[in-house]
This record gives C-alpha cells, structure tokens and sequence, in this order.
C-alpha cells in the first residue's frame, strides 16, 4: 500500500496559505456575484459585489487561508501528512464561520463539520481514492486485508 504518511520535503506553508486564500477569496467573489445577482434590490452596479456582499469574499478567503496554513503547519509538527492535519485544519476553518456569526456553539458545530468532513474526505483518498498509484498487487493486497477470511471467523 503507498503510506502518504512520511513526506519528503515538508511543505511550505506560506505558499500553501497564499494559494489557498486566493482560491478562498475567487470562491468568495463568485458567491459575492451570485448574491448579489439573487439580492432583492435590483438595479444596482457592478460594484455591488464588493460592496453589498464583500464580506463574503474576505470570510472565504480567511477559510481558505486558516485552512491551509493550519494543515502545512500541523504537518511540519507532526512530521505526517494525513489525514489528521485536514481535521485539525478543518476545525480551525470551521471557528472561523463561528467567529463570523459570533456564536460560541456555530463556532463548535463549525469546528466539528469541517474537521469530520475534510478529516473524512482525506482518510477515504479525496478525489483519487486510496488505492490511486498502487500496483495491481499493491490493490489486491488491500482488498484482501479489509475482509475476514473464513477460517479468521472460525478461530473467532
């Protein structure tokens, strides 16, 4: 099985962040424009994007940003990359959807969202799957380790 536990070289969290609050604040516009179109007050200009729902786009952006400084820096600490440092970071990004609202329990029910769904998203493979650059072997092999042979229920 490959073990994407043990990186080579340890990730660069400052890059890491960057790119991820860029995608973070082009998501964020997008829902901005998206909200803006769907508002009910119509007849306004396209700056309406930045001014009326703005605080989308920083609010995305500080996820994507949280997200991915949490997760490189979990990951240098650790000396892993798995999925742990996901449900940790998912949970930093989470008490930021928390803070947003300023509600102590969102900041939890956020905290434990996004760490089960990115924590989980990450254990199961993303979008590649575990199995994804294993030989034919390698794949056989795990197959066969995720169910109890026969004699294994006998003993048992």
């Amino acid at each position: 099985m490959v073990d994407k536990t043990q990186h080579d070289e340890p990730k660069d969290w400052k890059k890491e962040t960057a790119k991820y609050t860029l995608g973070g604040a082009g998501l964020g516009l997008f829902v901005s424009a998206f909200q803006t179109a769907y508002s009910p007050a119509k007849g306004g200009s396209a700056l309406d994007v930045f001014t009326k729902h703005g605080g989308t786009i920083g609010f995305m952006a500080a996820m994507g940003g949280v997200f991915a400084g949490v997760d490189a820096a979990t990951a240098e600490i650790r000396g892993k990359d798995d999925y742990v440092n996901s449900a940790v970071a998912g949970c930093a990004a989470g008490l930021i959807a928390g803070v947003r609202k300023r509600s102590i329990p969102a900041a939890l029910g956020g905290c434990a969202f996004f760490a089960t769904a990115m924590g989980t998203y990450d254990y199961s493979g993303g979008f590649e799957g575990k199995m994804h650059g294993m030989t034919r072997t390698q794949r056989d092999e795990y197959r066969a380790g995720l169910f109890a042979s026969a004699e294994d229920l006998k003993k048992h």
